[in-house]
């Protein structure tokens, strides 16, 4: 883990942290270790001002506010740092191929997976909303990143999860229950001895009923590319279902789209 991806971390989850480095950015050159390139991008991203004004506090934001500004960055340096990533759970699985026509490749590879999780441990966020997962410091508090090699066969997001779970059981783990179409889904994430729930089967998810439903669930994402017009994915697809490439980056974050933000219902 490079020193600003500790660092970041460390803002995410630490008030006093967060607001020591608005107060004085230069603290994060001498007691954390970073560049002063590092120092100035994180600002400028953190505080949205030039290098060249005098205080973080022109305009009145929350630790919230901050601490989104803080994941935008962490999001670009996962993202654009997976392949070398230092602090990373590597093996080779045995998992069996998916059963995917449809999947371009066919020939194993390299895959690569993040599990964001909030703080406080077990937790059961069932009928929760974002709001009652940033009490517990926010959906992405921790993570924990895993790179798995197949050696040939289709894989989806659910072998990866799958030979993730089978090659570090200490570290993750997962339950599912089926939907309406009897296709499974993530309702659990065990990750580092943290019990992270999410249960889909529960009444409140049912948007026939609920339309606008907007609580905490395992949502994945992949190489951080959203899905638009059903182009990396289709209604109520399945984490089974779902064809991955060679060198793909699966996300998994406990999150709800928000409607504060003008985010729909998530199918």
């Amino acid at each position: 883990m490079s020193n600003l991806d500790s660092y970041i971390q460390k803002l995410l989850i630490d008030d006093e942290t967060l607001s020591q480095f608005i107060q004085n950015p230069l603290v994060s050159e001498s007691a954390y270790g970073l560049t002063k390139a590092e120092r100035s991008v994180l600002r400028r991203v953190l505080i949205h001002l030039p290098a060249t004004a005098k205080s973080g506090f022109s305009g009145a934001r929350s630790y919230a506010s901050f601490r989104r500004s803080l994941r935008l960055i962490q999001n670009v340096l996962h993202n654009s740092s997976t392949t070398v990533h230092a602090n990373v759970l590597s093996a080779i699985s045995n998992v069996e191929a998916a059963l995917v026509p449809s999947a371009v490749s066919q020939n194993g590879g390299t895959f690569f997976m993040y599990v964001y999780y909030p703080n406080g441990g077990s937790n059961d966020f069932t009928c929760k909303a974002n709001s009652d997962v940033n009490n517990y410091g926010g959906p992405y508090s921790n993570y924990r990143y895993f790179q798995i090699v197949f050696g040939e066969g289709a894989t989806t997001v659910e072998r990866l999860l799958l030979g993730a779970s089978q090659a570090f059981p200490n570290n993750i783990s997962y339950q599912t229950v089926n939907g309406a179409n009897g296709s499974p889904y993530v309702s659990e994430i065990d990750i580092d001895g943290n019990s992270i729930i999410a249960d889909l089967s529960n009444p409140c998810y049912n948007l026939s009923k609920n339309p606008k439903a907007d609580a905490a669930f395992w949502f994945y994402s992949i190489n951080g590319l959203p899905n638009h017009e059903g182009k990396n994915g289709i209604e109520g697809m399945s984490f089974r279902d779902y064809p991955l490439n060679s060198g793909d980056t699966v996300y998994w974050q406990l999150i709800a789209p928000d409607q504060a933000y003008g985010f729909q219902p998530c199918v």
